[in-house]
């Protein structure tokens, strides 16, 4: 079974090395999914409580790139890139995460599922 919990963040970023506009400082609303894989406690009836998800997510992801400049944390602020920052920071607090989903607009998203 997957529970799948979604959440918001506005970032700036610039590419780089990008040939086009996106070489220019700009923003995204991103949306960002979070799954998560198992089988309900027996005695929870929970895969994870919704606020456990919460707490881990907006602590280790959404506290430090909302409203922020993602070239600090990311140099290569790419959407692929964002997606291996953000599993990286959450796996480990979020042992059973089984893949996320990285909007950076409503048409554009990276699906990720770990290395």
């Amino acid at each position: 079974m997957i529970l799948r919990k979604e959440y918001w963040f506005e970032s700036a970023h610039f590419i780089y090395n990008h040939p086009g506009k996106c070489r220019n400082l700009h923003g995204h609303s991103y949306k960002l999914f979070v799954c998560i894989e198992g089988t309900p406690d027996a005695e929870t009836g929970m895969i994870v409580d919704f606020d456990d998800l919460s707490k881990v997510v907006n602590e280790k992801v959404i506290a430090r790139l909302d409203h922020r400049f993602l070239n600090d944390l990311i140099p290569l602020s790419t959407a692929e890139n964002i997606s291996i920052w953000i599993w990286n920071q959450l796996k480990p607090g979020l042992p059973a995460l089984s893949q996320i989903e990285v909007f950076e607009t409503t048409d554009n998203c990276v699906i990720y599922r770990g290395a």
